[in-house]
C-alpha cells in the first residue's frame, strides 16, 4: 500500500512539473504614465493570433500582477484600464514586463465610450430600420425617483399604455396596450426580460383552495433598480418576432449589464413614509342612531303597524345596540364612538436598499446586484418584503463567439388582508367593513366602568340582527390584526445565450432559459374575527365551517424556453441591403398545485390545516402545456431609404385540437426615410423623417390545459344511489384561433439633430373569430353549455402622439428636458352572440345589468337614469312620454312603481324611458364605459449646476367608474354606517334635496343608476424630486465617483371631481362568465401621499 502511494505521488509530481514547464510566469507593474501611481484594477490579458483570450488577471493595489503564459506561439500581452489607452506588447519570452498607460483623450470623464454600439432587435434590425410602432424608455430617472414596481415606473410615460396600480404593498396592476383585444383570451401584454419571455400565466383549473387567482397573477419579480431600459412593441410588425404571445403588445425589459473597466460599485438606500391623503366622511354614533330610527319609522309607517315586518322593525327600534340602554349587559360596548376606518389604518413606511458591482475587461464583463425592500401599507396587516439578486456575465471567446449567462433569484413575502367568499357572497375587505360598521360599537370589550378598552376583541356573532355568515359581519380591527393571508413566492431564473458568427454576413443566436416558480399561500380566519359559534346554526350535529377556518395552498411551475435564430445581413454595391432572419421557439410549462381547507381547529394558535380540524375542501392538479413558434422575416432596404418587410409566423398550441392547432400569421410593412433623400441633405433642421405603414395578423388560443378535450366526472349517487361516471363537458373539435388584424401608420420626425422628436401613430385592430365561453345548449344534449367556441367581432382604433425635447436648453449651468404624450383608444363590439350563458339581470338595489351589446364598447355600464327625489305626493304621479299624468280607469292618478312597489314622497326618482309608469328592466339605458377617452402624461427635468428638479404627471380623461363605496354608504336601507352626505336626506314633504329618504329593509332608492357612475377623470403628479449631486472635487476626496441626495414626493397632487378617495380604479370581473369587466371602487386602499429621502453612492 505504501509503495502504491509513493508511485501515485511521483506521478502527480511529474504531471505538475510538466504543466509548470509548459507555462511561464510573467510578472510586472502597471502604472499611470503621468503620475507614476499604480493602476489598481487594470486588466492584463494574454491573447493568441485569433484574439482569443487564454489568460487574464487584475492588477493588485500595489500595481503588481502575476500571470501564467501558456505554451503557444504568436502571443500578445494587452494592458487596459478604463479611461486609458490600451497598451499591447508582443510576447517574446519575457519574465518581467512593466507597462505605463496614458490617458485616452477620446474617453469621457466617467464612462468609457470608444464606439457607439448599434442596437438590433431579434430580427436583426436597427431602430432606424424598424417599421413597427415601438417606444423606448430609459430608466435613468429611477436613480433619483425609485419605484417599487415596473408598472409604477411606466405610468404616464408611454403613449397608449394604460396602467392602473394598486395601493397595497405588492398589489397587482392592470396593463393595457392599445385597449383590450380579447374577451376571453389573454389580455395582458407579453413581458420579455433580456430576450426571454417572462412567464406569468396560471392554469385555468388552479384555484389556490378556492382563492381568487387574481391575487396571484402577474407578479413582476424584477427590481426596478436593475432595469436599464424598456421598449414597448405595439403593432403586428413590431410584435411579430414574439408570435401570438405578443398579441396584446410586448414589454421588452433590458437589465443593466457589466461594462469594461475597473470594478465599480453602486449603493442606494432610501426611507419613505406615507399617509392617506383624505379619509371617508362617516356618521358619528349619535348621527347613526338618528338615521336608523328614521329609516325604521319610515318603513313601519309605509307598511302599517299590523304588518309582520313592521313588528320586526319595532323590535330592532327597541334593541339595546341603538338605544344606549344602561341596563344592557353590553351597554359599555355599545356606548362609544368608534372611527373604524381610522382603527384599521396607519402611517406606512418603506425601506429600500440596493447594491450592485460591475466591471470587466476586453473579454469578460459582469454585473452583480442585491436588493432588499420592506414596505408597510396604510392598512394594518398589509406589507411586503422582497429579497432579490441578479448576476449576469458576458464572455467573448473570440471575434466570432461570445456567451451571455444570467441568474436571478427573488423571494417575496406578501401579507394581505384576509379575503374570501362567504356563502357565495363577494368578500368584503376590512376597509369596506370598517366603513359599514356601527360607530357606537367598540372593537374591544370595555372595562366594567366603561372607561377603557381591554385586550379582548368584541366580535359578537349576531350584531343588531346581522351575522358573519349571512351578512359578512365581522370585527375589522380583529381582522387586520389576527387574520392571516400570506403568500410566499420564490422565483429562480437561469438563461444562457450564445452568439456565433458563421460568416461575416450570417450570425447564429441560441437561447436556453429555465424559470422555476414556487408559491405557497397560508390563510387563517380565527374565531376572534368572526365570532361564529363552534356548532353550525343550520345543523347542530356539525361544526361550523367558519370556526377557526384554515387553508394552505401551493403551486409549482417550471417553464422551459429555447430559441434558435439565424440572422443574415448583407449589402450589395452600397445600394441594396437585405436583412433576413428565421427562428424557432419552443416553450413548455409544467404546473402542479395543491390546496386544503379545514375548520374547527381546536385553538387560535393551531392555524395549520393539519392540526386537527375537519376538512372543508381538498383540491389538486397537474398540467403541462406546450407551444411551438417559427418565424421567417425578410427586409429589403433600397438606397438605405426605401424599406420593405415581410414576416410569416407559424405557431402551434396544445390548447387547440389537431386540425386547427397550427396557425399562420403574416405581416407586411413599408417605410420611407424621407430625411435621407438628396433634396434634404442641404438643410440642418430636420435630422429624421421616417414614414411607415404596416399590416399584420396575430392571434389568441384558449387558456387552460387542452380545453377542447371532453371530460368526465364522478358522481357518488348518480344512478340508483350508486357511484357513476358521467360526461361533464363536450368534446370541442372545431374551436380555432382568435385572429386580430392590425393596421398601423406612423411618422417619426427629428429636428435639430434629434433634440426635438415627434412620433405620431394611427392604428386599427379588428378581432375576428372571437373566443367565447358558455354558449347555451338544449338540455336534451345532456350539457348546459359549450365551454369554448368562436363567434363575434370587436374593433379598437385610435391615435398616439409623443414629443420629446431633449436638452432643449443646454448651457454651462442649465439643462432642460421635457416629454409629453397623449393618446386615444376607441373600443367597439361589432358582433356578439346572443346565446351566451350570462348572468340574468336582477331588479334590486345596487344591481346593474351586466351586458355586452353590439355597437357599444367593452366595460359598458347599463342601468337607470337617476332624476332626483319625489319631493311631494303630486310628484309621484306617473306621466306619459308627453308629460301628461296617467290616470287609472277610475280617473285617479296612477302612482309610479319602482318594480312592484309604489313610490312615496322622498323616494328616488328614475327616468321612465317608455312612459308606462313602471320602473323596470325596460327603462335600462347605456350609461358610459370604464375605458378612458384620453390618456397621457408629461415629465420634465430641470438642472442647474449640481441641483436637479424633475417631475412626472399622469392623466386620464373620460373614464366612468362605479362608486360602490358611495352606493353602500348612501343606501340607507340596512344597518351599515353611512356617509355624512345622508345628513341632507329627505325627511318631510317640501324638502328639496337630491338625497332620498332613509327606508329600512325595503324600497328601491338605490337601484343601479348613473347616480353612482361617476366621471373619474384626473391629472396626478406622480412624482416630484429634488436632487443634489456633490461636486466631483469633493467626491474625489471622499474616494467616491458620485454622491447624490434626493427628496421625492409621490402622488402629492391629484386634480379630479371624483367623489371617492382615489379615481384610479382597476377593472373587476362582474359576472360568472368572466367577460363583463367594469371599473368598481369597492373601498380598496387609496393611493397615499408618500415622501422619500434617499442616498445614492457610486465608487
Amino acid at each position: 500500500m505504501k509503495i502504491t502511494r509513493k508511485i501515485y505521488l511521483l506521478l502527480v509530481a511529474f504531471v505538475v512539473s510538466q504543466a509548470m514547464a509548459a507555462q511561464t510566469v510573467l510578472t510586472g507593474k502597471v502604472l499611470e504614465k503621468a503620475s507614476g501611481e499604480p493602476l489598481a484594477g487594470a486588466s492584463v490579458f494574454v491573447q493568441n493570433k485569433d484574439e482569443r483570450t487564454l489568460a487574464s488577471v487584475l492588477v493588485d493595489a500595489n500595481g503588481e500582477y502575476r500571470i501564467k503564459i501558456p505554451d503557444e506561439q504568436n502571443l500578445v500581452i494587452n494592458f487596459s484600464f478604463i479611461g486609458m489607452q490600451t497598451y499591447t506588447v508582443k510576447y517574446t519570452g519575457q519574465k518581467v514586463l512593466n507597462a505605463s498607460l496614458s490617458e485616452d483623450s477620446h474617453e469621457l470623464d466617467e464612462v468609457s465610450v470608444s464606439a457607439k454600439r448599434v442596437e438590433r432587435n431579434q430580427m436583426g434590425l436597427t431602430p432606424r430600420e424598424e417599421l413597427g410602432a415601438v417606444q423606448r424608455m430609459s430608466m435613468e430617472g429611477l436613480e433619483t425617483a425609485p419605484v417599487t414596481s415596473v408598472a409604477e415606473a411606466l405610468q404616464g410615460a408611454l403613449s397608449n399604455v394604460d396602467i392602473v396600480t394598486g395601493a397595497d404593498p405588492g398589489s397587482n396592476s392592470t396593463i393595457r396596450i392599445r385597449g383590450t383585444q380579447s374577451l376571453n383570451g389573454n389580455v395582458d401584454p407579453l413581458i420579455v426580460v433580456n430576450g426571454v419571455p417572462f412567464p406569468v400565466s396560471i392554469d385555468d383549473d388552479f384555484d389556490f383552495a378556492s382563492a381568487s387567482t387574481d391575487d396571484y397573477s402577474q407578479l413582476l419579480d424584477i427590481s426596478p433598480a436593475d432595469i436599464e431600459s424598456i421598449e414597448v412593441l405595439k403593432d403586428a410588425q413590431a410584435t411579430a418576432m414574439w408570435g401570438t404571445k405578443g398579441a396584446n403588445g410586448v414589454l421588452v425589459i433590458n437589465t443593466k449589464k457589466g461594462a469594461k473597466g475597473k470594478i465599480s460599485f453602486t449603493f442606494n438606500t432610501s426611507a419613505e413614509v406615507k399617509k392617506e391623503a383624505n379619509t371617508y366622511p362617516l356618521l358619528n354614533a349619535a348621527q347613526y342612531v338618528s338615521l336608523m330610527q328614521d329609516a325604521l319609522w319610515n318603513s313601519i309607517n309605509d307598511l302599517g303597524y299590523s304588518s309582520s315586518n313592521a313588528q320586526t322593525y319595532l323590535d330592532l327600534l327597541n334593541s339595546d345596540e341603538i338605544n344606549f340602554n344602561p341596563q344592557s349587559l353590553l351597554f359599555n360596548e355599545y356606548n362609544v364612538d368608534t372611527d373604524w376606518l381610522d382603527e384599521v389604518s396607519r402611517i406606512g413606511y418603506t425601506v429600500d436598499n440596493s447594491f450592485s458591482m460591475s466591471g470587466g475587461g476586453d473579454k469578460a464583463t459582469y454585473r452583480l446586484s442585491l436588493g432588499y425592500l420592506k414596505e408597510n401599507g396604510t392598512t394594518i396587516g398589509a406589507d411586503v418584503q422582497r429579497f432579490s439578486t441578479r448576476f449576469n456575465m458576458n464572455y467573448r471567446f473570440s471575434k466570432k463567439l461570445d456567451i451571455t449567462s444570467e441568474f436571478s433569484f427573488t423571494y417575496n413575502i406578501r401579507n394581505s388582508n384576509w379575503s374570501e367568499k362567504v356563502n357565495g357572497k363577494e368578500p368584503s375587505n376590512p376597509r369596506g367593513m370598517a366603513i359599514n360598521k356601527m360607530p357606537q360599537e367598540s372593537p374591544y370589550f370595555m372595562t366594567a366602568d366603561g372607561s377603557a378598552r381591554t385586550n379582548t376583541y368584541f366580535s359578537p356573532y349576531e350584531d343588531f340582527g346581522e351575522t358573519f355568515i349571512d351578512n359578512r359581519n365581522y370585527n375589522p380591527v380583529a381582522m387586520v390584526n389576527e387574520a392571516v393571508n400570506r403568500l410566499d413566492s420564490y422565483s429562480t431564473r437561469l438563461s444562457f445565450q450564445l452568439h456565433y458568427q458563421i460568416l461575416p454576413v450570417l450570425n447564429y443566436y441560441g437561447t436556453v432559459a429555465l424559470t422555476a416558480d414556487s408559491k405557497r399561500t397560508k390563510k387563517y380566519l380565527p374565531n376572534e374575527v368572526s365570532g361564529v359559534p363552534w356548532i353550525s346554526t343550520s345543523d347542530p350535529n356539525l361544526a361550523n365551517d367558519w370556526y377557526n377556518r384554515s387553508s394552505d395552498a401551493s403551486n409549482e411551475q417550471l417553464y422551459l424556453y429555447t430559441e434558435n435564430r439565424l440572422v443574415y445581413n448583407q449589402t450589395f454595391n452600397d445600394i441594396h441591403n437585405i436583412v433576413a432572419s428565421g427562428f424557432l421557439q419552443i416553450e413548455q410549462t409544467t404546473a402542479t398545485n395543491y390546496g386544503a381547507q379545514t375548520a374547527g381547529n381546536a385553538s387560535y394558535y393551531l392555524s395549520d390545516p393539519s392540526t386537527g380540524g375537519y376538512i372543508v375542501d381538498l383540491s389538486s392538479g397537474e398540467s403541462t402545456t406546450r407551444s411551438m413558434f417559427s418565424n421567417f422575416s425578410a427586409q429589403y432596404n433600397l438606397f438605405d431609404r426605401y424599406m420593405f418587410n415581410a414576416t410569416f409566423q407559424v405557431e402551434g398550441s396544445s390548447a387547440l385540437p389537431s386540425h386547427t392547432r397550427w396557425g399562420m400569421f403574416p405581416t407586411f410593412g413599408i417605410g420611407w426615410q424621407l430625411g435621407d433623400e438628396p433634396f434634404m441633405m442641404n438643410q440642418e433642421v430636420i435630422s429624421l423623417a421616417k414614414l411607415r405603414v404596416s399590416w399584420g395578423q396575430t392571434g389568441n388560443a384558449p387558456s387552460g390545459v387542452s380545453p377542447y378535450v371532453g371530460t368526465f366526472s364522478a358522481n357518488s349517487s348518480g344512478y340508483l344511489d350508486m357511484p357513476s361516471i358521467y360526461p361533464s363537458s363536450i368534446q370541442l373539435d372545431n374551436i380555432d384561433w382568435e385572429v386580430v388584424d392590425k393596421w398601423n401608420a406612423g411618422i417619426d420626425l427629428g429636428i435639430l439633430n434629434d433634440r426635438i422628436l415627434f412620433t405620431v401613430d394611427l392604428y386599427k385592430n379588428v378581432t375576428n373569430n372571437m373566443l367565447q365561453k358558455k354558449m347555451k345548449l338544449p338540455t336534451s344534449t345532456g350539457f348546459s353549455n359549450i365551454a369554448w367556441f368562436n363567434s363575434g367581432k370587436m374593433t379598437n382604433r385610435g391615435w398616439e402622439f409623443r414629443i420629446d425635447l431633449n436638452d432643449i436648453v443646454k448651457t454651462k449651468d442649465w439643462r432642460f428636458t421635457f416629454s409629453f404624450n397623449i393618446s386615444q383608444n376607441e373600443n367597439k363590439v361589432n358582433e356578439f352572440p346572443s346565446n351566451l350563458d350570462m348572468e340574468n339581470y336582477e331588479f334590486d338595489n345596487g344591481k346593474y345589468a351586466y351586458l355586452i351589446m353590439s355597437g357599444n364598447p367593452l366595460g359598458s355600464f347599463y342601468g337607470y337614469r337617476y332624476k332626483g327625489v319625489y319631493q311631494n305626493t303630486e310628484d309621484t304621479y306617473a306621466r306619459d312620454l308627453n308629460g301628461n299624468i296617467i290616470n287609472d280607469i277610475n280617473g285617479k292618478p296612477v302612482v309610479v312603481q319602482n318594480g312592484t312597489e309604489k313610490v312615496y314622497p322622498g323616494d328616488a326618482k328614475y327616468e321612465d324611458i317608455n312612459g308606462d309608469g313602471v320602473i323596470d328592466a325596460n327603462d335600462i339605458v347605456y350609461l358610459g364605459n370604464y375605458s378612458p377617452k384620453i390618456i397621457g402624461g408629461f415629465n420634465f427635468r430641470l438642472s442647474y449646476k449640481n441641483w436637479q428638479l424633475s417631475a412626472n404627471f399622469q392623466g386620464r380623461v373620460g373614464q366612468k367608474v362605479f362608486n360602490q363605496t358611495r352606493l353602500n354608504s348612501e343606501m340607507m336601507r340596512g344597518k351599515s354606517n353611512q356617509s355624512t352626505a345622508t345628513l341632507r336626506r329627505w325627511r318631510n314633504e317640501g324638502d328639496v334635496t337630491d338625497m332620498p329618504r332613509a327606508l329600512y329593509g325595503r324600497g328601491y332608492n338605490s337601484l343601479g343608476s348613473d347616480r353612482y357612475i361617476e366621471d373619474a377623470s384626473f391629472l396626478r403628479m406622480k412624482t416630484i424630486t429634488l436632487k443634489y449631486s456633490f461636486p466631483k472635487n469633493l467626491t474625489k476626496k471622499m474616494h467616491l465617483t458620485a454622491f447624490d441626495l434626493y427628496l421625492t414626493a409621490y402622488d402629492l397632487l391629484t386634480f379630479t371631481k371624483y367623489s371617492g378617495q382615489d379615481p384610479e380604479v382597476s377593472e373587476k370581473k362582474m359576472d360568472d362568465s368572466g367577460i363583463v369587466r367594469l371599473a368598481v371602487d369597492g373601498a380598496s386602499t387609496p393611493k397615499p401621499i408618500r415622501v422619500k429621502f434617499g442616498i445614492n453612492l457610486r465608487f
